[in-house]
Parts: structure tokens; C-alpha cells; sequence
């Protein structure tokens, strides 16, 4: 067995004649390879490797270019120059490990002690963004619970070339897979969710679910955008920062670095994108029959944003401004039903697409398997909070 790499400004046919593969099999060779990778793109890392008989016969040449992946030629006795590249899988194994951690100021600092830990935050986020607004309902002592996958290398061929220097031994951890079951459980909100498979209205082939078979994804985000704080509350009756005036507030303002990205709570279509008086660039959305959404003082709007255009739930609409009458940088967001504002911040969410009666057996056996581990979990944090806060009894008040 020999092997080669391909390094920096190398190309895949001097690769090749690291090989000793002969002259006339070397282009070949490139054109069947490159009927599954670009040539002219190959890592610096790209390994390759050319096996042979005793009698020194060509047998095969791989091409390891990826770590989940590898192509590879075969060839006859004697080559012939007519070859086909494969493509191959390489084999992972997913392995169940668990995280939590009691919070002092984030779900991020919670979470921090895993090998994972921003991936996992990130994920933690998504599936929980409906229910729990991670920007401020967090409060020192709420406990972050969470069970994930890692994908770990399989069995490998033994000849195999080497690619890149990241683990590439059986049972060497790649990466994080997915979240399959977590929970929150804190002062000001608590939520817990478990991923069913083939489950309709996710975009990865599932969802999540409590235990109860309520979809986490609801039809309104919580907020419109990663904001810094809540610089004015829905109001009958507010003294307005600008004229003086005592006048109803029918909204929230969230205050934001200019150009932070705003975008729609809901699925829904823009009914309009322009200047609406004292809210300067404004865009609104109609969310089905019942629902309008507006976001005012924008700096600018995204590409696309038209009356008209459709747009999806977490799709960026505008960016954080101060036009029209506002005193610094934030987002005026307005929800209305049936015409009447309501207040966002306590608004009944209803959930999306609900459970298929099909896939109750998978939500069940996911509680069955990981109920317990979450609630586990949540006790030996609940023990440590009580630890440091001398009253067993207090659960997730006292901070650590």
C-alpha cells in the first residue's frame, strides 16, 4: 500500500505520480475521479492511496477528500483504462451523552462545560424559542437539561488514507448530532421537549414535542429579533418619551444595536413595506384571517420585503433603526387580533401542526427512554442549588 497527499497549490495528478501510477492511466484516473469531486477544489489535506497484488498489480486508488467519505477506483487484471469512481459512506455510530447546568446569567454560561457547548446552546435556543425568551427569562438558579447524540467514527477499511488531522479512529468523537430530548426549568418559564422522527411539520424530517404531544414550535416567535432589553411595555396608557403626551402604547419596543436583523414572528404576507409616519420604515404582516403583525422605526428593509411576498417565520424582514419619531435604535412591534392589539409579551401562542396520531408510539417510547434522565438531571442540579443555598427546598431561586 502506498500513499500521498495532496498539499497546498498540489494538484490530484502529481498526486497520482507520488503513486508510481503509470503515465498512461494518470488522466484516466483524474476523469474518473472527477465524476464525484471537483479536481480543482480538493483540500490541502486530500489523501490518497494506491493498493496493489503481490505481483504488483494495480488493484484499486482512493481518494479520501472528506471525513465522512471517500471515492475509489477499482480496477481490473489488467487496468483498463474505461474506470468508474465510487462514491462510499463511511460507517458512524451515535452515541447518547447528557449536559445541564444551573444558570447564573445564560443558558450559554449553563452549558458551557460541555465539549459541545456552543452547538448545543445554539440548538438549546432553536427548539426552545417559543417558550422561553433566553435573552431575559433566564434567572440565576433555572436549570438547563439536555440529551444529545455525538456521532462517533465506525469501522474503517484498512486501507484508508489519512484525511486532515482530526480524529479518524473508531470510536473517535466528529461531531454533535442531534438534541433528543430537553427541558428548561426556571422562574419565569419551563418548557420540555423530545424530537420525534418523521413527525409532520418539521424541517428535518421530525419535530419537537412535550410530553403531551403539543408541537414546541408555536405560531408566533416570542420576539423579533435578539434585542438588548424592553425599553417600552404594551400600555393603555403611556407618557410617550418624544411629545409628552399621555396615549396608549399598543406594543413593545425592543431595543437593539442599529442593522441587528428583524424578522417575521409568523408565517404570513407583507400587506405593506414603507414610511408610516411616526414609525418612520414600517412593514406589515397578515398572518392568515386573524393576525397582523407590524415592526416600525426600521433602518432599512431586506431584500425581497415588497406588499405582497410571501414570507416564513424567522425570515429577516428589516434592520433595527430609528427613523420616524423614536429616541434611539429599536423595533415598535405591534400584534393585532382580529384588529384589536394585543399584547405580545402575554399572548396565547397557539401551537402549529399538531402530533400525527401515527407517531404517538414514537413520542411515547422518547418519554419512556428519556423522561427520566431529564428528570435525573434536573435533581442533582436541583441538589447542587440547594447545596450552596442551605434550603433544600428551594429549587431554582438561588443562584450558585
Amino acid at each position: 500500500m502506498q500513499h500521498a497527499s495532496i498539499g497546498r497549490g498540489g494538484t490530484l495528478a502529481g498526486g497520482l505520480d507520488r503513486l508510481g501510477i503509470a503515465a498512461e492511466l494518470r488522466q484516466p484516473l483524474v476523469v474518473a475521479l472527477a465524476e464525484q469531486v471537483d479536481p480543482r477544489r480538493l483540500p490541502s489535506a486530500t489523501g490518497l492511496a494506491a493498493a496493489r497484488d503481490p505481483r504488483g498489480r494495480l488493484v484499486s486508488v482512493t481518494l479520501r477528500h472528506q471525513l465522512r467519505s471517500f471515492v475509489r477506483v477499482r480496477f481490473d487484471d489488467p487496468p483498463d483504462t474505461a474506470m468508474t469512481a465510487e462514491l462510499h459512506q463511511l460507517p458512524l455510530s451515535p452515541r447518547i451523552e447528557s449536559a445541564g447546568g444551573l444558570v447564573t446569567h445564560s443558558v450559554a454560561q449553563a452549558l458551557a462545560e460541555s465539549p459541545h457547548a456552543a452547538r448545543l446552546t445554539s440548538a438549546f435556543a432553536d427548539i426552545f424559542q417559543w417558550d422561553v425568551d433566553l435573552l431575559v427569562d433566564p434567572r440565576p438558579g433555572d436549570a438547563v437539561c439536555v440529551i444529545y447524540e455525538v456521532l462517533q467514527r465506525g469501522d474503517l477499511p484498512p486501507d484508508l488514507p489519512r484525511f486532515d488531522k482530526r480524529p479518524d479512529r473508531p470510536g473517535d468523537v466528529l461531531e454533535m448530532g442531534r438534541i433528543l430530548a430537553a427541558s428548561y426549568h426556571g422562574a419565569r418559564a419551563g418548557a420540555t421537549a423530545y424530537w420525534v422522527a418523521g413527525a409532520s411539520g418539521g424541517p428535518d424530517g421530525g419535530n419537537y414535542f412535550d410530553g403531551t404531544g403539543t408541537p414546541l414550535r408555536k405560531a408566533f416567535l416570542k420576539s423579533p429579533l435578539n434585542y438588548t432589553r424592553i425599553s417600552s411595555r404594551f400600555s393603555n396608557a403611556r407618557r410617550h418619551p418624544v411629545t409628552r403626551q399621555v396615549i396608549p402604547h399598543h406594543g413593545v419596543d425592543f431595543a437593539a444595536a442599529p442593522g441587528t436583523p428583524v424578522v417575521a414572528t409568523a408565517d404570513g404576507r407583507v400587506i405593506s413595506a414603507g414610511w408610516s409616519g411616526a414609525l418612520g420604515r414600517t412593514v406589515r404582516l397578515r398572518h392568515g384571517s386573524e393576525y397582523t403583525t407590524v415592526y416600525g422605526h426600521l433602518q432599512s428593509y431586506a431584500r425581497g420585503v415588497r406588499s405582497g411576498a410571501q414570507v416564513r417565520q424567522n425570515q429577516v424582514i428589516g434592520y433595527v433603526g430609528s427613523s420616524g419619531r423614536a429616541t434611539g435604535p429599536h423595533v415598535h412591534y405591534t400584534v393585532q387580533h382580529s384588529g384589536r392589539a394585543i399584547d405580545p409579551l402575554r399572548m396565547k401562542n397557539p401551537p402549529v401542526e399538531p402530533l400525527d396520531p401515527a407517531a404517538r408510539p414514537d413520542l411515547d417510547a422518547a418519554v419512556r427512554s428519556f423522561g427520566h434522565r431529564l428528570e435525573d438531571l434536573r435533581r442533582s442540579l436541583a441538589a447542587v442549588t440547594a447545596g450552596h443555598s442551605g434550603d433544600p427546598s428551594d429549587e431554582t431561586r438561588s443562584g450558585t
